[in-house]
């Protein structure tokens, strides 16, 4: 008969094995480097899509300083080579916390992480397909005239674009939040639906803080799905609660 040692790891033990993961997680992002750079025609043309579907016949996207085209690209292979890592991170953090967590919290913690990760990615593909394309042609040809024409910079663009489809992928994980916290009993949508005065308000604070740019309409951009995102949240509270409510 073979008895199960229970095996105690220091916290240095715990560290090494993180910058293992993080190391091999790095090492990977430096291997698809090389064949992104090689590529990076095609991924810039498909990074700068949604500037480049809204810009008049005679405009086009510059660089104005000698070494900003070379940064430019640098940073959509860079980008591209830390997206397709992503899944290889998530593994490497399962794999990590899995062993501290008891049978039960495993199932609930994959969830979570599977969950929030297509969250996350929704929410960027529809800022990237939908969302910039539409405040883009807005914004350039809405302010263009026979006189004012754009020329939008690489890098601003490529700025721009990258601090929208990251905001809307923070925003996509609301509704996963408050599941969290209804299931959790820390929020009720009753406490939702009494503080959506103040919702509004903070809403509003955020939209501001996340857009990457002080114009009205951008910030219009990024709070109505704040707004939305408030609503489902009160919605998914209630279901959580009466979900929890029937179970006992």
């Amino acid at each position: 008969m073979f008895v199960k040692k229970e095996i105690k790891m220091t916290f240095l033990e715990h560290f090494g094995i993180l910058r293992k993961s993080l190391i091999k997680v790095l090492l990977f992002v430096v291997i698809l480097f090389v064949p992104a750079f090689f590529f990076r025609d095609i991924l810039m043309d498909f990074a700068l899509l949604p500037m480049s579907q809204s810009l008049p016949l005679s405009s086009k996207i510059i660089f104005t300083k000698p070494t900003e085209g070379l940064s430019a690209n640098i940073k959509v292979a860079f980008l591209a080579s830390l997206i397709c890592v992503i899944p290889l991170l998530i593994y490497e953090i399962w794999t990590f916390i899995k062993p501290a967590l008891y049978q039960n919290e495993k199932k609930i913690s994959l969830l979570v992480i599977v969950l929030g990760t297509i969250l996350f990615f929704t929410g960027a593909a529809f800022c990237f397909f939908y969302v910039a394309p539409l405040a883009f042609d807005i914004l350039i040809n809405g302010y263009s005239t026979n006189v004012i024409t754009a020329l939008p910079n690489v890098s601003d663009t490529l700025g721009f674009l990258t601090s929208m489809i990251l905001s809307f992928g923070i925003i996509f994980e609301y509704p996963l939040i408050i599941f969290l916290l209804s299931r959790f009993g820390l929020i009720t949508s009753q406490f939702l639906s009494s503080k959506r005065r103040y919702s509004i308000l903070i809403c509003a604070a955020l939209s501001a803080i996340l857009t990457p740019t002080t114009d009205i309409l951008s910030m219009l951009f990024m709070l109505l799905p704040l707004l939305l995102f408030y609503e489902i949240g009160v919605l998914i509270a209630y279901l959580t609660y009466r979900g929890i409510d029937k179970k006992y």
